[in-house]
Formats: C-alpha cells, structure tokens, sequence
C-alpha cells in the first residue's frame, strides 16, 4: 500500500472516530480507572488537587494544555483552565493548533466584529480540525474575554520543501532564529523518529520518519514563534499532546526564545487498564519529565485506525506528495 493510501485511510478513519466520538460523547472507557480524573506533579511525583494546579497555572508566562484532539473531556478541561486564567484576572493570547496561520488576518477581522453571533459563526469556519464543535467553546471564551486568538498551525504543504530536501530547503538563518538546531540533540531525534512511526500505524519507512520529525521539529518552532511575542501578556496554547511535551515539543522553543518565560505544559492523558502507576506513563526522550503535570482521564471509545492497514503485508512506498496527517496525538 502506498503512503499517499495510507494517509488517506487513516484521515478518512481518523474523520469518523471523531464524528462518531462526538455524537457519542458518554462512550468513554475505564471511567472507574484509579489514576482518571487525577493530577499527577510529575516532578514532584505526587498527587495534587485542582486548587493547587491553578496557582501554578496562574503563575505561568506559557501555559501549554496538550490534548488527544477527539476525547472530549480534554477540551472540557482545557476550557476549564483557561477559564481560571481569566477569572483572575489575566486575558492571555489563545494559541490554537487548530487554526491555520495563514488564516490570522482572517481571524483577526472575524474577532472586531461586533455581533456576538456572527462573529463565532466567523471564526468556527477558520478551525481547520474535522469537528469545529470541539474547540468553538474556547473561542467562545476568547470572544467573551476579548482575547487575541493567534492561529498557530503551519500547514503540510509549507513544510513540504522540508521533508523531501532538509533543512538545507530552509533558510538558514531563520533556522537558527528558530533555534531549530539550537535545542535539539541526539536522545531527542531517536525518541521522536520511533515515536513518529507509531503515530502512522507504523507503515512508514525509516527515510520517512526522519523526514516527518524535520517537519515536526519546523512546525513546533514556527508555531512557537507566533506566540513569543505574547509572552510578556501570557499565552494559553492549545494543541496536541506531542506538541505540549517539554522533551520534543514546544517548550523547547519558547525556551530558547525566552529564556525567563515561566513555561507549565499540562498534558492530558488517556488511561489504560493495564497501568495503574502514574510513573508507567512518563516515558521521555532525555529523562526530564515531558509535562510538569498529567491530568489523566478516561479514555475515547474509538475504533483503531490502524487495524485495516496492519492486515496488509506490502511495505509503503515514498511518494513525495505525501504529508503528515493531522491525526489525534498518542498520549
């Protein structure tokens, strides 16, 4: 099977667990796990309550909130936590993965109007995601709060020189603003190129993974750089788990960016039954914790998108129209 039918496979499965997640939201798994619905200090490698989470939040410059993006008791908690961020008082920049970048001018013009109604029904076009239901409640608030929105993902197609020809394709010296090279080592590349093929069903070829995590690795430094500018008003990202994670993602960058910023990345995890110690769910590429905080939740009801692929024995094919599909993150 080709990686282009294999991307479009995995889409159009990705597409209807969404849907069907949605419609169905009651279906989740493992609501009776001990660690669901608990926050886990994983530096401190403790329990904490939610009280105690929102000081830290409340306290933070960035404040990353990494989702699996169809369970939708993640997004109910992400508008939880923004919600506390504004009622004391702060109004931080809403960075959202789910909007493309090129569509800021767009979004910016959508959030002056001055009907409530229309502009929602403005903005909600621009999410890019498969159920703009999931996340029209944060620009709610936003709209409410009268927050800036910033549209923060950088579409497949602009990081496609990338892919195919490396880094060399990019500018050099905005490779290194970025500070693309500049946070990266060794650990790092091998933990996210085995875990880039995990995310794909595992049906992708070695040349791939390498070249998806060039992409990826763009893609958190760009998007990071849409936000560093609002540092100093506070920022509140909203994006995948991998994204959120301080070993590959984007704490990385505001890191190297800011180096003062306070940065809290809160992922929320999906629970399994076979795992009910909170240090079986801390894997990381280099040994530091990949989020300050787990909040761990039952899990979607979903059907597995890779097991139609993982009947077929043909190994995929390079074909250089393919792109990373936008897929929910593995927790």
């Amino acid at each position: 099977m080709s990686v282009i039918a294999i991307r479009k496979f995995f889409i159009v499965s990705i597409a209807l667990a969404v849907s069907a997640g949605f419609a169905q939201a009651a279906d989740m798994l493992f609501t009776e796990h001990p660690l669901a619905n608990r926050v886990w200090d994983m530096n401190k490698g403790d329990f904490i309550d939610e009280a105690a989470l929102s000081e830290k939040i409340n306290n933070s410059d960035v404040l990353l909130l990494g989702e699996v993006h169809d369970n939708l008791l993640h997004h109910q908690l992400q508008q939880k936590l923004l919600k506390i961020r504004v009622d004391s008082g702060d109004r931080p920049a809403l960075m959202m993965e789910q909007i493309d970048a090129e569509n800021q001018s767009a979004l910016d013009q959508a959030l002056a109007g001055s009907k409530r109604d229309e502009v929602m029904g403005n903005v909600n076009k621009l999410i890019g995601f498969t159920d703009w239901k999931l996340y029209s409640p944060l620009l709610e608030i936003a709209v409410d709060y009268q927050l800036p929105v910033i549209a923060a993902n950088i579409p497949n197609r602009e990081l496609q020189p990338v892919i195919w020809n490396g880094y060399e394709a990019y500018d050099a010296a905005e490779l290194k603003r970025l500070a693309v090279e500049e946070v990266w080592n060794e650990s790092r590349q091998s933990f996210l190129v085995s875990n880039m093929g995990g995310a794909h069903c595992g049906q992708l070829r070695d040349e791939l993974r390498i070249a998806l995590t060039r992409s990826q690795r763009l893609k958190d430094a760009l998007m990071a750089d849409s936000a560093v500018a609002s540092i100093p008003r506070g920022v509140v990202a909203i994006v995948g788990s991998s994204h959120a994670r301080r070993d590959i993602g984007l704490p990385l960058y505001f890191a190297a960016r800011d180096p003062k910023a306070r940065i809290v990345s809160v992922g929320f995890v999906e629970v399994l039954p076979q795992r009910i110690n909170p240090y079986s769910y801390t894997g990381s590429a280099t040994g530091e914790v990949p989020f300050d905080y787990i909040w761990f939740t039952p899990r979607m009801e979903r059907a597995d998108p890779c097991a139609e692929l993982n009947k077929t024995k043909a190994a995929p094919t390079v074909e250089p129209a393919y792109g990373p599909a936008d897929e929910p993150e593995k927790s």
